[in-house]
């Protein structure tokens, strides 16, 4: 029996192996695409269209899967070393719309944080309106007012 060392031959391997600067040119289209998608979920948060949210971040997780997965692709490549040297303005320019990409989210991030304040403390206003008669109300270890299930209920034998 002869076993082969790898299961890729020379010439299959070369075949799927593109220029290096069309991955580049990918990174660039994917994080153009990813800086829409995000101003797109800070409109919708600061809109209150939630329900364009769900699509629009499963849009933005397989974007940076892609992200991900292409910037393994130009680590490995064989013409790397590139990237250091004549290629080094295009990776500076990838990085500068990365780091964007990265405020941008985290801003969405604090729009989220925010929503979800508010809606907190719109629930415990409206608990307190319904339960101010029954003195059943007691605080969540983040400071929120809540009433306790069934003791809501005023009955006096």
């Amino acid at each position: 029996m002869v076993f082969e060392k790898s299961i890729f031959k020379p010439a299959q391997v070369a075949q799927q192996i593109g220029p290096l600067t069309s991955y580049l040119d990918e990174q660039d289209r994917l994080l153009d695409e990813l800086c829409r998608v995000l101003e797109n979920e800070r409109i919708s948060l600061r809109d209150r269209k939630m329900k364009e949210l769900g699509s629009l971040t499963e849009h933005k997780s397989s974007l940076m899967l892609k992200l991900q997965s292409n910037d393994q692709r130009i680590k490995l490549h064989p013409d790397a070393a590139l990237l250091k040297s004549s290629l080094r303005s295009r990776v500076e320019k990838i990085k500068l719309s990365l780091q964007m990409c990265k405020r941008r989210n985290e801003v969405n991030g604090k729009l989220i944080k925010l929503c979800m304040n508010t809606t907190r403390r719109v629930y415990s206003l409206l608990m307190e309106s319904r339960d101010r008669n029954t003195k059943n109300l007691t605080y969540t270890d983040k400071g929120s007012i809540t009433a306790r299930g069934m003791m809501r209920l005023s009955i006096q034998a």
